[in-house]
């Protein structure tokens, strides 16, 4: 992985929140463009916008961007082209205890993929849940979302399970 990608990987801040409601929004649409069982509902826009800020404030989540390539005005801002979202856990909660990092979504834009920067996002997830003090790092990622299930296995991780899915409205 390129050091300047990693270099553009960075904490979210509350400043970024309408970026990365727009950022999930494309996200959310793809997968559901992939995997039409996952579609969006009418308010997945506004609930996005609530639960983001949440998320922020949550110990047990993180929230990261990478960064584009600022316009070149002195003051700009570069601009939120990527982010990935973790959670820290124990599970099972009434057993005994294994600390558990899950990778839940990585996204980079499509006209600034190839270069690294989602790989950059999930190595720097990883070490911010190992940091927590994950012992296991778990990843999911939709049947139709092949490149990602690539990128996640390229990073070492392995199937443990297939969940299949059964729809009781088609029967």
């Amino acid at each position: 992985m390129a050091t300047e990608a990693r270099s553009a990987v960075r904490a979210a801040r509350r400043s970024d929140l309408q970026a990365l409601a727009d950022l999930r929004m494309r996200f959310l649409g793809e997968v559901a463009h992939a995997e039409p069982r996952l579609r969006l509902l009418a308010d997945a826009r506004a609930r996005t916008e609530q639960t983001l800020p949440v998320w922020m404030g949550q110990d047990d989540r993180i929230l990261i961007v990478a960064e584009g390539e600022a316009s070149g005005e002195d003051d700009a801002a570069a601009p939120i082209v990527g982010y990935a979202m973790g959670l820290f856990s124990t599970v099972p909660p009434v057993l005994r205890h294994t600390h558990v990092g899950e990778i839940l979504e990585i996204y980079v834009l499509p006209d600034v993929r190839g270069k690294g920067l989602a790989g950059a996002l999930l190595d720097v997830l990883t070490e911010a849940l190992t940091g927590r003090g994950a012992e296991v790092l778990r990843a999911a990622a939709p049947i139709a979302g092949n490149a990602d299930v690539a990128r996640i296995e390229r990073a070492g991780y392995q199937p443990l399970q297939y969940v299949l899915e059964r729809r009781l409205d088609t029967v």
